[in-house]
């Protein structure tokens, strides 16, 4: 793996949100450098889904500041469009439009957020498609796909864009086993081509594997951050402890 940089591309500061009187997140503080890889672990119900979706304005936060490249995403005329061109989104349902083929799904954006003709759209589209794999399905409906196929157009629709970080949250979940390999290596691939990543994710050996830094998170706090060797094989939190040796063998 390649050394990350010492540049803060993500700072979030006192991060908080409430659903009604549930308060979710309890004031999260994380910095991500850009060209790290940074896992994110917990179990079900700690707010590792509602923290990314407040880093990019999906949801809004309660309190609390989220910069990315130096700017407040939620400071008065932050440009949301900006915001979507540089912080990309993989979803764990992939969320492509069915009536779409899959060359349109992934030049959409691309139309709509950077503006680009239809000519100029494809050929940048094409490129991140190959980059995936995904090009020789170009003229495919999603219908037509595997789940992990769809992923892997569902990461092509976002690295078009050329963002500067890209959140994955959970981009595995909702795949058959045997589809979840295809999806892991395309992400290690971006990884050593120096993209900007952070992953919720359940896939235990990945995160040992291919990060640089592993964060827990439990009821809505980072328990404990550290190298995948300090947090797998080594855990100064009791909570972070039990977590994984509850996870046991699903760790690689």
């Amino acid at each position: 793996m390649t050394a990350a940089a010492t540049v803060a591309l993500l700072q979030v500061k006192n991060l908080q949100k409430y659903y009604g009187s549930t308060h979710v997140l309890k004031g999260m503080d994380l910095e991500i450098k850009t060209g790290e890889l940074v896992s994110i672990i917990g179990p079900s119900g700690s707010g590792k889904s509602t923290f990314l979706r407040c880093c990019n304005r999906m949801e809004d936060a309660s309190s609390g500041a989220v910069l990315v490249e130096g700017q407040d995403i939620y400071a008065s005329g932050s440009n949301l469009n900006h915001l979507r061109e540089r912080v990309g989104m993989v979803f764990q349902a992939f969320n492509l439009y069915p009536h779409l083929d899959v060359l349109n799904n992934v030049t959409l954006a691309l139309r709509q957020v950077k503006k680009l003709g239809r000519a100029q759209s494809e050929v940048v589209a094409m490129e991140a498609l190959k980059r995936v794999g995904m090009d020789h399905k170009a003229r495919s409906r999603p219908g037509q796909l595997s789940g992990g196929q769809q992923q892997r157009v569902g990461i092509a629709r976002s690295i078009a864009l050329q963002p500067a970080l890209v959140l994955f949250d959970e981009p595995t979940s909702a795949l058959d086993p045997e589809m979840v390999g295809g999806v892991l290596e395309v992400m290690r691939e971006l990884r050593e081509d120096g993209m900007t990543m952070v992953v919720v994710t359940h896939e235990m050996g990945f995160a040992k594997a291919a990060s640089d830094r592993v964060v827990f998170m439990d009821g809505g706090v980072i328990v404990e951050q550290g190298t995948p060797t300090q947090v797998f094989d080594s855990p100064s939190q009791p909570r972070t402890a039990a977590f994984i040796a509850g996870i046991g063998s699903r760790t690689v």
